[in-house]
């Protein structure tokens, strides 16, 4: 597979409009029925600057091998192709408005389309001081000539290992996997036989550099380590200088409109507008992102910015095809949104603020507003808003609001607190539901080890006010899981292990964490299944991912975190983690001896021992306590 299939140039022509110029390595198939392509190659006001980009995605029809706009789940193929456009407005007295306007696309299934940006320039600029075509031709062979593939295991690695290795920043893993070759072939499944290709380089930051020849030059690409699904770029290591600016414009974001609607504002007109966003996704709404003022460019990467926050990097998947996602749409596409029954999209065109039949939601990137439609006004009826905010929630924005501004993030955590609060918020959409078998064929094949499954609640009353907030969110979600609009990669049945047994590690650890005098939390008989689960590697690690999933109780972690020079601690990060060892004191004999052959069986295990070794190193009585045991143990 290339890593490029096609490249193509347009320009636009005041006095003829856009159109197509040279199509490399031949004409796209499918294109009599993209006839609209140059005009989403080259945005609406991009006279009014030197340079943009656009992106937009195409699919591939199984049958024809043609490109089409729309996915359609029964003869598309279900990975998407990007169309990444870079656009420069071009001085030339010759033409009105003294300029024309030109571009070059690239169209590939690589996520990181954007590392290309480089040769693209340098190709866009001298393929038009005279037109010559050779230059085109010569990037399509210098990207291509490249191979980028790290080996087959990033296609093989499980989704649980994948959100495992991007889940374990807070440890010195950098440095480990730079500096230490067995290491990090051997986390990333790179045998002997299939090492890692000479043309790529390890970098410090968990990526890899391969270097393009082209026009002369030698030129470094970066290329990620790993690829979440659903996730643009690079999710282990965000490079994206608009990434945190964009997301405190987000949270900063007023609610413009009196309308509430009762699956949005769940808080009233108080609700903040990403809580609004992340509802909006999860009950398969039409969003807009407008702005007149600014690029097209700036536009995308909030649309981009959402994938990546309300996937959680891998938690829910099937945005990019199911939902519909066109990144930058125009007027002359209305029809295609009207087939739609979800879309997100984004605009510059005002016309469509002005039309809310088009939106459920619209985000006004210029106001930094956000417009709920007349056509989701709830009916007094259906409002209640009595509930004050959920735990949940509450945890998720004084977390993440004090990670954004109280110290320098290197956007780990912020990430880290979007991947539990997605995964908390799911898994109260699914608890009215035996969710554990409602959505795999092989569920019936499998044995509950412990009963408890869904989102924790310490108490009956708790459980009744925050399920009621989410009752009408929930039961949309559920229609679009079950459709498959929208997919949980960590149902519980993805979650058993080699002799097909399950236990809701997540449930019962958070019962663990709350536990109070008149709580009837058996932790003999917790502690004791876990253990019984724990018998590879496939079972250690999907422990280990769910210890770094269980948020804190509050944030005060955090927040002493912040006072004391603004450094979280592993254990700040990992509080599922900190609660196995901190049981090494438990009371009971019997849950202490449980939670050491826990301990031990992680220390077996590659990956898990060489983390639980980081975790002891931090903290000196945990160490001490855990050398003092294994050594009881053994005598």
């Amino acid at each position: 597979m290339p890593n490029i299939d096609y490249i193509v140039t347009a320009e636009f022509h005041i006095d003829k409009g856009p159109s197509l110029i040279y199509q490399h390595p031949s004409e796209l198939p499918g294109l009599s029925n993209l006839y609209f392509l140059p005009e989403l190659m080259l945005p609406d006001q991009i006279h009014k600057r030197e340079d943009d980009y656009t992106l937009f995605m195409l699919y591939r029809n199984t049958y024809t091998g043609e490109f089409q706009y729309l996915f359609n789940r029964k003869n598309c193929e279900p990975e998407p192709y990007f169309l990444y456009t870079i656009v420069s407005n071009v001085k030339d007295t010759s033409f009105k408005r003294g300029s024309i306007i030109k571009s070059l696309s690239i169209i590939t299934r690589l996520h990181y389309f954007k590392n290309l940006r480089p040769l693209m320039l340098i190709c866009l600029d001298k393929y038009f001081q005279n037109n010559d075509v050779s230059i085109v031709r010569e990037l399509y062979e210098s990207i291509n000539v490249n191979n980028f593939n790290i080996s087959n295991s990033d296609k093989s690695m499980s989704i649980i290992k994948k959100l495992l290795l991007t889940s374990i920043l807070d440890l010195p893993i950098q440095d480990k996997i730079y500096y230490d070759d067995s290491f990090r072939n051997k986390i990333l499944n790179i045998s002997k036989d299939n090492l890692i290709n000479e043309e790529l380089f390890v970098r410090k930051d968990l990526s890899f550099n391969s270097v393009i020849r082209f026009n002369g030059m030698s030129i470094p690409i970066k290329i990620p380590m790993l690829e979440l699904p659903d996730n643009v770029g690079d999710y282990l290591n965000p490079t994206d200088l608009n990434f945190k600016p964009n997301l405190i414009s987000l949270l900063s974001a007023k609610l413009a409109t009196t309308y509430v609607n009762s699956e949005l504002t769940i808080y009233g007109l108080q609700t903040p507008p990403i809580i609004i966003l992340i509802n909006a996704i999860l009950t398969g709404k039409k969003i807009i992102f407008l702005s007149y003022d600014n690029s097209s460019g700036h536009i995308i990467d909030f649309v981009l910015l959402t994938l990546k926050i309300v996937t959680g990097g891998g938690i829910l998947s099937g945005l990019l095809t199911n939902y519909n996602v066109f990144p930058i749409m125009d007027v002359s596409k209305i029809d295609l949104l009207e087939e739609c029954d979800s879309y997100i999209a984004g605009t510059i065109n005002p016309f469509f603020k002005n039309n809310d039949k088009l939106w459920d939601v619209l985000y006004d990137l210029d106001t930094n507003e956000f417009h709920i439609s007349e056509g989701q006004h709830s009916s007094l009826f259906e409002l209640d808003f009595k509930n004050s905010i959920i735990s949940e929630d509450a945890k998720f924005l004084s977390n993440l609001q004090l990670s954004l501004f109280s110290y320098n993030d290197d956007l780990t955590t912020i990430q880290l607190i979007f991947r539990r609060h997605i995964n908390e918020i799911v898994r109260i959409l699914l608890s009215s539901k035996n969710f554990n078998n409602a959505l795999s064929p092989r569920s019936k094949d499998l044995t509950l080890l412990l009963d408890g499954i869904g989102y924790y609640w310490s108490s009956d009353t708790n459980k009744l006010l925050e399920v009621s907030c989410y009752q009408l969110i929930s039961k949309k979600f559920q229609d679009l899981l079950y459709n498959e609009k929208i997919v949980y990669n960590l149902l519980l049945p993805n979650l058993s292990n080699e002799l097909n047994l399950m236990i809701d590690l997540h449930y019962h650890l958070q019962s663990l964490n709350n536990i109070s005098s008149n709580s009837k939390v058996n932790e003999r008989e917790v502690w004791y299944n876990i253990l019984k689960f724990l018998i590879s590697g496939k079972s250690l690690e999907i422990f280990l991912l769910v210890t770094y999933l269980i948020p804190p109780n509050s944030a005060t972690s955090l927040q002493s975190s912040s006072v004391h020079g603004g450094s979280l601690t592993i254990f700040d990060k990992n509080k599922g983690i900190e609660l196995l060892l901190i049981n090494m004191f438990n009371q009971d004999d019997q849950v202490k001896n449980n939670v050491i052959m826990i301990l031990q069986e992680l220390q077996d295990n590659f990956l898990c021992g060489w983390c639980l070794s980081n975790f002891l190193k931090s903290n000196l009585i945990y160490e001490i306590a855990f050398n003092d045991l294994i050594g009881d143990s053994k005598q």
